[in-house]
Protein backbone atom coordinates (compact mmCIF):
# COMPACT_ATOMS: atom_id res chain seq x y z
CA UNK A 1 0.00 0.00 0.00
CA UNK A 2 1.17 3.51 -0.98
CA UNK A 3 2.33 5.87 1.85
CA UNK A 4 -0.04 9.02 1.70
CA UNK A 5 1.00 12.23 2.97
CA UNK A 6 -0.30 15.61 3.88
CA UNK A 7 1.34 17.11 0.61
CA UNK A 8 -0.17 14.81 -1.48
CA UNK A 9 -3.70 16.06 -3.05
CA UNK A 10 -5.64 13.27 -3.89
CA UNK A 11 -8.36 14.39 -5.27
CA UNK A 12 -10.34 18.16 -5.95
CA UNK A 13 -13.36 19.30 -7.66
CA UNK A 14 -14.49 22.89 -8.18
CA UNK A 15 -17.72 24.52 -9.72
CA UNK A 16 -17.83 27.64 -10.33
CA UNK A 17 -19.91 29.98 -12.36
CA UNK A 18 -19.27 30.55 -16.05
CA UNK A 19 -20.67 34.35 -16.05
CA UNK A 20 -21.98 36.41 -12.79
CA UNK A 21 -21.73 39.70 -10.97
CA UNK A 22 -19.26 41.16 -8.64
CA UNK A 23 -19.91 39.81 -5.32
CA UNK A 24 -22.57 36.82 -6.55
CA UNK A 25 -21.99 33.28 -5.30
CA UNK A 26 -18.62 32.11 -6.67
CA UNK A 27 -18.82 28.23 -6.23
CA UNK A 28 -17.19 26.05 -3.99
CA UNK A 29 -14.27 23.64 -3.95
CA UNK A 30 -13.10 20.87 -1.93
CA UNK A 31 -10.07 19.34 -1.90
CA UNK A 32 -8.87 16.03 -0.28
CA UNK A 33 -4.94 15.31 1.30
CA UNK A 34 -3.26 12.49 1.65
CA UNK A 35 -3.43 12.58 5.50
CA UNK A 36 -7.28 12.81 5.39
CA UNK A 37 -7.38 16.99 5.32
CA UNK A 38 -10.62 18.15 3.57
CA UNK A 39 -10.19 21.43 2.36
CA UNK A 40 -13.62 23.01 2.05
CA UNK A 41 -14.29 26.70 0.47
CA UNK A 42 -17.09 28.55 -0.89
CA UNK A 43 -16.02 32.02 -3.11
CA UNK A 44 -18.19 35.10 -4.26
CA UNK A 45 -17.20 36.13 -7.41
CA UNK A 46 -14.17 37.91 -8.46
CA UNK A 47 -12.92 38.49 -4.53
CA UNK A 48 -10.77 35.25 -2.91
CA UNK A 49 -12.39 32.75 -0.51
CA UNK A 50 -15.23 33.17 1.03
CA UNK A 51 -15.63 30.45 3.41
CA UNK A 52 -12.81 28.12 4.27
CA UNK A 53 -13.21 25.24 6.59
CA UNK A 54 -10.98 22.08 7.34
CA UNK A 55 -12.07 18.40 8.32
CA UNK A 56 -10.55 15.23 8.68
CA UNK A 57 -12.07 11.99 7.05
CA UNK A 58 -10.49 8.60 7.91
CA UNK A 59 -7.65 6.72 6.80
CA UNK A 60 -9.87 3.97 4.93
CA UNK A 61 -12.12 6.38 2.84
CA UNK A 62 -8.65 8.38 1.61
CA UNK A 63 -7.01 4.53 0.89
CA UNK A 64 -10.28 3.78 -0.90
CA UNK A 65 -10.93 7.06 -2.95
CA UNK A 66 -7.20 6.55 -3.45
CA UNK A 67 -7.17 3.10 -4.84
CA UNK A 68 -10.30 3.94 -6.94
CA UNK A 69 -8.11 6.59 -9.35
CA UNK A 70 -5.36 4.65 -9.13
CA UNK A 71 -7.50 1.42 -10.39
CA UNK A 72 -8.74 3.74 -13.29
CA UNK A 73 -5.89 6.16 -14.11
CA UNK A 74 -5.26 4.74 -17.38
CA UNK A 75 -9.17 5.50 -18.07
CA UNK A 76 -8.66 9.11 -16.63
CA UNK A 77 -5.80 9.64 -18.00
CA UNK A 78 -7.23 8.62 -21.80
CA UNK A 79 -9.95 11.71 -21.27
CA UNK A 80 -9.12 15.13 -23.06
CA UNK A 81 -8.08 17.52 -19.95
CA UNK A 82 -11.02 19.77 -21.84
CA UNK A 83 -14.62 18.39 -22.13
CA UNK A 84 -17.04 20.19 -24.65
CA UNK A 85 -20.04 19.24 -24.59
CA UNK A 86 -21.66 22.50 -26.86
CA UNK A 87 -22.52 24.18 -23.50
CA UNK A 88 -21.32 28.23 -23.04
CA UNK A 89 -23.16 29.75 -19.86
CA UNK A 90 -23.70 27.92 -16.66
CA UNK A 91 -21.33 26.13 -14.41
CA UNK A 92 -17.68 24.99 -15.18
CA UNK A 93 -16.52 22.04 -13.64
CA UNK A 94 -13.19 20.92 -12.59
CA UNK A 95 -11.72 17.58 -11.34
CA UNK A 96 -8.15 16.85 -10.22
CA UNK A 97 -7.18 13.30 -9.95
CA UNK A 98 -3.89 12.16 -8.05
CA UNK A 99 -1.20 12.37 -11.12
CA UNK A 100 -2.97 13.15 -13.52
CA UNK A 101 -4.03 16.72 -15.10
CA UNK A 102 -7.01 18.83 -14.29
CA UNK A 103 -10.06 17.70 -16.19
CA UNK A 104 -12.67 21.10 -17.45
CA UNK A 105 -16.04 20.67 -18.24
CA UNK A 106 -19.01 22.67 -18.55
CA UNK A 107 -21.93 21.83 -17.42
CA UNK A 108 -20.90 18.45 -16.87
CA UNK A 109 -23.57 15.37 -16.82
CA UNK A 110 -24.15 11.45 -17.43
CA UNK A 111 -25.82 10.95 -20.74
CA UNK A 112 -27.43 7.93 -22.26
CA UNK A 113 -25.55 7.90 -25.69
CA UNK A 114 -28.10 5.24 -27.36
CA UNK A 115 -31.61 7.35 -26.41
CA UNK A 116 -29.52 10.76 -27.69
CA UNK A 117 -28.76 8.93 -31.08
CA UNK A 118 -32.70 8.79 -31.85
CA UNK A 119 -33.78 11.44 -29.79
CA UNK A 120 -30.87 14.48 -30.79
CA UNK A 121 -29.25 12.56 -33.61
CA UNK A 122 -27.25 15.58 -34.55
CA UNK A 123 -26.27 16.34 -30.85
CA UNK A 124 -25.05 12.55 -30.75
CA UNK A 125 -23.22 12.74 -34.02
CA UNK A 126 -21.14 15.70 -32.33
CA UNK A 127 -20.61 14.80 -29.45
CA UNK A 128 -20.67 11.23 -28.59
CA UNK A 129 -16.90 10.58 -27.88
CA UNK A 130 -17.52 13.51 -25.48
CA UNK A 131 -20.38 11.88 -23.63
CA UNK A 132 -18.56 8.83 -23.17
CA UNK A 133 -15.48 10.51 -21.72
CA UNK A 134 -18.22 12.81 -19.68
CA UNK A 135 -19.58 9.61 -18.85
CA UNK A 136 -16.34 8.19 -17.47
CA UNK A 137 -15.51 11.28 -15.21
CA UNK A 138 -19.21 11.36 -13.78
CA UNK A 139 -19.04 7.21 -13.09
CA UNK A 140 -15.61 8.10 -10.94
CA UNK A 141 -17.10 11.49 -9.34
CA UNK A 142 -20.10 9.21 -8.23
CA UNK A 143 -18.13 6.52 -6.81
CA UNK A 144 -15.60 8.91 -4.81
CA UNK A 145 -18.82 10.74 -3.30
CA UNK A 146 -20.36 7.26 -2.12
CA UNK A 147 -17.13 6.83 -0.33
CA UNK A 148 -17.34 10.43 1.14
CA UNK A 149 -20.77 9.64 2.65
CA UNK A 150 -19.69 7.39 4.53
CA UNK A 151 -17.79 10.60 6.73
CA UNK A 152 -20.80 12.76 6.38
CA UNK A 153 -19.99 14.57 3.11
CA UNK A 154 -22.61 15.21 0.77
CA UNK A 155 -20.98 16.03 -2.81
CA UNK A 156 -22.74 16.72 -5.81
CA UNK A 157 -22.00 18.67 -8.88
CA UNK A 158 -23.34 21.71 -7.17
CA UNK A 159 -23.40 21.23 -3.59
CA UNK A 160 -21.62 19.97 -0.74
CA UNK A 161 -22.76 19.42 2.77
CA UNK A 162 -20.12 18.16 5.14
CA UNK A 163 -21.65 17.36 9.01
CA UNK A 164 -20.02 19.16 11.83
CA UNK A 165 -18.72 16.65 13.72
CA UNK A 166 -15.91 15.98 11.28
CA UNK A 167 -14.99 19.91 11.36
CA UNK A 168 -11.29 20.14 12.50
CA UNK A 169 -10.38 23.14 14.75
CA UNK A 170 -7.56 25.24 13.28
CA UNK A 171 -5.33 28.07 15.12
CA UNK A 172 -2.86 30.76 14.40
Amino acid sequence: MATLTKEMKIFSYQTSPVVGWEGEYGGFSLELFGNGNLRYCTYKLFDDIQLMQMFKVDRDTVYGIYELIQETKEEIGEIPRNLDNGSHEGWLNEFHFIGQEKIVARNIKTSLPKLTMFTKRSYYEKYKENMANENSVMRIFHEICRLLRTQGVRLSLGHCKIDQDFKLKVTW
